[in-house]
């Protein structure tokens, strides 16, 4: 899964690719995840995110920028293959930025929620998947994520 300083990318769960980011990026680490993300969108599957920004200390003006560019991008296969994003944030000013990036996508490309609490993710990424026909892999979801101990914020 690489170093502790990567940005953790998980699709044992499939269809949750769950992303852990690490306390500082690079932009080559970014545009690493940005691959990523389009491996999983022309896989031409549907798909929900539970993005974890809890260690992340900040990005820099430039990142934020390369996301929001990605996003909007990206629209179309977005639309088509993700069926949400989750972003699980304990910091008010990265949450803040997570709402200016998809405020600026009006309207915003998939359902998404941000949220403080492992558990609210947890159970917003399975909700998903039980809205979109998929209650076996929903069920799944909650067993093994529902009581890990990846609630707890590194």
């Amino acid at each position: 899964m690489g170093s502790p300083t990567s940005i953790l990318v998980d699709d044992s769960l499939w269809p949750l690719n769950r992303v852990t980011f690490p306390r500082v990026i690079t932009n080559g680490q970014q545009e690493e995840l940005f691959e990523h993300t389009l491996s999983h969108l022309r896989r031409g599957e549907r798909f929900v995110s539970l993005v974890d920004f809890r260690q992340l200390h900040s990005l820099t003006f430039e990142q934020r920028e390369q996301m929001g560019r990605f996003l909007r991008q990206q629209t179309v296969l977005m639309r088509q293959w993700s069926m949400g994003i989750v972003a699980l944030i304990n910091s008010p000013t990265l949450a803040l930025m997570a709402r200016v990036i998809i405020h600026r996508l009006k309207p915003s490309v998939v359902p998404y929620s941000i949220l403080a609490s492992w558990s609210a993710a947890v159970s917003w990424t399975a909700d998903r998947l039980d809205n979109n026909g998929l209650c076996e892999q929903a069920q799944r979801v909650r067993l093994r994520l529902g009581s890990s101990p990846e609630g707890q914020a590194g």
